[in-house]
């Protein structure tokens, strides 16, 4: 896949880390699916000799596509500097999605930055299904809009890890599916947890190429190393060996 070149549409600072970086393509816009990611990077000097990033799909309205992006490093301190009319380097959409489903009691729960795939797929369900969203973070600069939020700090929300009251969801609710995306510990736990409900995960990893070539972002899984941007980055939690992680 050949990366193109395009102008920031819009870019508005969300939180004291956050950022939302839109473009116009309308092709992409047509092929995007909730769990697809982009590799991205900003068009200047310092990021020449550095690697794409890894953003997931956060928005899709019409021709623009738009990412959530936590500035935590050089690169995306980077694509913070842009302003609109600078240029990306892009391609996408890659990875594959959650299946979608219909009349059914569904749980989200995201963590840290697996906020922006899970907010997308909240848009796409069917209004026929029953949601559940769930969101954590360290303080209230890291919760967007959620049903219940839960910090690290007690700032905003319920104070304690996302995972805490989970238990207590599932034996009150009858979920037919839960999806989820934030770290692996917390992936890992709520494996644990809502087992054995059918249960989505996205896997976040360092990712090369983005295209499956380098397996530079494999996990151990039932039918050995999958590649978390090819095979990925939506699997099947029971298809995981969490023990290896």
């Amino acid at each position: 896949m050949q990366y193109k070149i395009l102008p920031v549409e819009k870019i508005e600072k969300i939180r004291t880390n956050y950022i939302q970086l839109t473009i116009k393509e309308e092709e992409w816009a047509s092929q995007c699916s909730p769990g697809n990611f982009f590799q991205i990077k900003a068009v200047i000097d310092s990021q020449n000799r550095r690697l794409f990033k890894p953003i997931s799909i956060y928005k899709v309205e019409e021709n623009y596509i738009s990412f959530l992006i936590k500035v935590i490093g050089e690169g995306t301190r980077a694509l913070a500097s842009l302003k609109s009319g600078d240029k990306l380097k892009i391609y996408g959409p890659l990875g594959n999605s959650f299946p979608l489903v219909q009349d059914s009691n569904i749980l989200l729960v995201s963590g840290g930055t697996g906020y922006p795939p899970l907010a997308y797929l909240k848009s796409k369900l069917d209004s026929s299904n029953n949601i559940l969203f769930l969101d954590g973070g360290a303080s209230k600069d890291d919760i967007f809009p959620c049903d219940y939020a839960y910090t690290i700090d007690g700032s905003f929300g319920i104070q304690g890890m996302v995972t805490k009251d989970i238990a207590e969801f599932v034996k009150k609710k009858s979920f037919d599916c839960v999806y989820s995306c934030g770290p692996i510990s917390m992936l890992k736990t709520l494996a644990q947890i809502v087992d054995p409900i059918p249960y989505y995960v996205s896997m976040e990893a360092y990712m090369a190429c983005g295209l499956g070539v380098c397996y530079g972002c494999v996990i151990p899984t039932k039918e050995g190393y999958k590649r978390v941007c090819y095979d990925g980055p939506i699997f099947e939690a029971e298809t995981i060996l969490w023990a290896e992680l």
